[in-house]
């Protein structure tokens, strides 16, 4: 990707927001498999998160799931 070039994503209110302008919090799982992202914009009152569930297949563990970005500051907008 070029320098310069922005990725606008929607969340699960239809939202649009760039996920890279956001400071991120990650949590993982004793495997050192991502669960959570949570977005939070400059602003700090908005924030997102996104799930990952995973499946294990021998020794490897595979993406079985990955969640919207689901806007945790819809109950506080008016």
């Amino acid at each position: 990707m070029s320098a310069g070039v922005r990725v606008v994503v929607k969340d699960n209110l239809n939202q649009t927001f760039d996920p890279s302008s956001c400071s991120h919090a990650l949590t993982y799982d004793a495997h050192g498999n991502l669960l959570t992202d949570t977005a939070t914009e400059s602003n700090g009152a908005t924030v997102r998160v996104k799930t990952f569930t995973y499946v294990q297949v021998g020794t490897a563990y595979f993406v079985e799931t990955e969640s919207l970005w689901i806007n945790e500051s819809s109950s506080l907008e008016v």
